[in-house]
């Protein structure tokens, strides 16, 4: 236990001034490096990393589609269009964006394609597929996180600030509701919510864990933004909220279903007595990606 406290405090010190303080191209990098780190725990779970050029292309790619093109679009939204800037740079850079994220994709899908044709009968299709589609759903988790960092507003100084306020809601609700839930299930907790993939899952605790996440996204925001806000909206929050709760406790599940499947306890051991990147965001990417679709697409986007 003191292993696992000692080691949340050095991360959270260093990954709060972070989120607090870089600037966003120094943001993205961290993201992308989270990624293609996620993406090499995942080749050894899975028992392909072996296959070194296979695990750094994938590693190399993903990071890059995570990186690049959200920095080129910050730069456009924050830079290009407040600044004098040549119109041949900001072509330059418009089509380096394009470039890279169409480019990422396709040479993700021919090495794979590759893999499977030139290294048939010494790697199981059904693994490198798994480990394929690991890659894209790290690599969309990722990039999703990367994409909230980038949503800016504007100050009281008509300038252009990121808030990093979406990027916080996507990291909060996870851990609220994972904290939410233990402490329901250690003292409500009697019947199993998955016990062939997470004996320590109660059902009480997943309810306690999502009704709490909707109850403290309701208080933050009505203190926040004022409790004069349309009903619609102090009705929708807690709804928005709930909803990504569930879909965390989904991802965590899931992303246990795949260690028990190839029997190992953490996908690494980056953060002693917590395991690996994947062990701390497996229920941070699918909310990250789910956010990021209902900001785009619903009237949540401008809450904050």
């Amino acid at each position: 236990m003191l292993k696992r406290i000692l080691t949340a405090v050095v991360a959270l010190a260093i990954f709060i001034p972070v989120l607090l303080f870089a600037p966003y191209p120094v943001l993205a990098a961290v993201f992308g490096l989270l990624a293609a780190v996620a993406i090499f725990e995942i080749t050894g779970c899975i028992g392909l990393r072996r296959e070194w050029w296979l695990t750094l292309a994938t590693m190399l790619l993903c990071a890059a589609y995570v990186v690049i093109p959200n920095v080129c679009n910050d730069w456009w939204s924050t830079t290009a269009h407040t600044t004098d800037v040549s119109a041949d740079l900001i072509n330059l850079v418009s089509d380096l964006r394009r470039v890279t994220t169409e480019l990422c994709r396709v040479l993700l899908v021919l090495v794979y394609l590759v893999a499977a044709v030139l290294r048939h009968g010494k790697l199981p299709t059904d693994r490198l597929m798994l480990q394929f589609g690991m890659a894209v759903y790290v690599t969309l988790g990722f990039d999703a996180l990367s994409r909230l960092a980038a949503l800016t507003s504007v100050d009281a100084s008509n300038h252009v600030v990121h808030t990093n306020l979406w990027l916080w809601v996507a990291l909060c609700i996870p851990w609220v509701a994972d904290t939410l839930a233990y402490f329901t299930g250690y003292f409500l907790g009697k019947r199993k919510l998955c016990p062939e993939i997470s004996p320590k899952k109660t059902v009480a605790g997943a309810v306690g864990g999502v009704a709490g996440t909707g109850a403290v996204a309701l208080i933050v925001f009505g203190f926040a933004q004022g409790w004069d806000a349309p009903p619609v909206v102090l009705a929708g929050v807690p709804l928005a909220a709930m909803l990504l709760a569930v879909i965390s406790i989904f991802g965590d599940l899931f992303a246990s279903v795949l260690k028990r499947q190839f029997g190992v306890k953490d996908y690494g051991a980056i953060f002693p007595g917590h395991g690996g990147i994947m062990d701390r965001f497996d229920s941070t990417i699918p909310v990250a990606i789910c956010l990021m679709l209902l900001v785009n697409l619903t009237p949540l986007g401008s809450l904050l």
